[in-house]
């Protein structure tokens, strides 16, 4: 799935921006106001999309419990998502549960580091998130934002592009979703970038490695510092593989 939109001067944009200004106005210490920001913001995307779906007639998503054929795409990250999803991993995930997850990194990386699209289609059996664990993801409230874009309208196209492997598969998906949570991020990044912090767009299993890699990579990177500076930064989104 690819970006529709980009942080703008439209309504949403400067209402999701109006957020953001009043919790770092609120917020003094950096750290807390970044966490916060990124929730209320994504709070009120949601917010936005539960109303526009009470008040107008939408197709409703065939997502479920125990669906997670987009589970196996490659998707990338902002660092804020990179380093909250780090923070929630230490906090609560046993040590052998990080180790797991340590261990699911190389294995992925190995199949699909430097790999071509056709590729890490072809392996996409062997390299489902790395967070999903029995078909559910174990990070779902700290999901990033492309995550959260995702709602396909037919579970069962999604299922036939998965078991072919057919990378221009065309899955009919709602658009609010894209276009909000889209916006949202970006509008997280722009913020981010005000603040002199590392910005960019990486691939979420290499995020993780060098997150992970670190003593403490989300004090360093609050703390203005590069953490994800040795890893492609990813300009356009790549395009959604079943």
């Amino acid at each position: 799935m690819h970006d529709q939109t980009q942080a703008g001067p439209d309504a949403l944009s400067v209402y999701l921006f109006q957020i953001a200004d009043a919790v770092q106005k609120k917020v003094v210490d950096s750290p807390l106001a970044l966490v916060s920001m990124i929730r209320e913001v994504t709070a009120a995307a949601d917010q936005i999309l539960a109303s526009a779906a009470l008040t107008c007639e939408s197709q409703v998503p065939d997502c479920g419990s125990g669906c997670s054929f987009c589970c196996h795409s490659r998707i990338h990250v902002i660092p804020l998502e990179a380093v909250l999803i780090c923070c929630h991993v230490h906090k609560h995930f046993s040590p052998e549960a990080v180790q797991g997850l340590k261990t699911r990194i190389r294995s992925n990386l190995t199949y699909t580091r430097g790999s071509s699209f056709a590729r890490r289609v072809a392996v996409k059996d062997r390299t489902p998130c790395i967070f999903l664990d029995h078909h559910a993801c174990s990070i779902y409230d700290q999901r990033p934002f492309i995550c959260r874009t995702w709602n396909s309208l037919s579970r069962q196209d999604c299922e036939t592009a998965f078991i072919s492997g057919n990378q221009n598969a065309e899955i009919p998906c709602l658009s609010g979703p894209n276009y909000v949570y889209t916006l949202a991020r970006d509008v997280v990044q722009a913020v981010c970038e005000t603040m002199h912090l590392e910005t960019g767009r990486f691939e979420l299993v290499s995020a993780m490695d060098r997150c992970l890699d670190l003593a403490d990579a989300p004090s360093v990177w609050t703390g203005g510092g590069t953490v994800f500076g040795r890893l492609k930064t990813e300009k356009n989104s790549e395009k959604r593989g079943m």
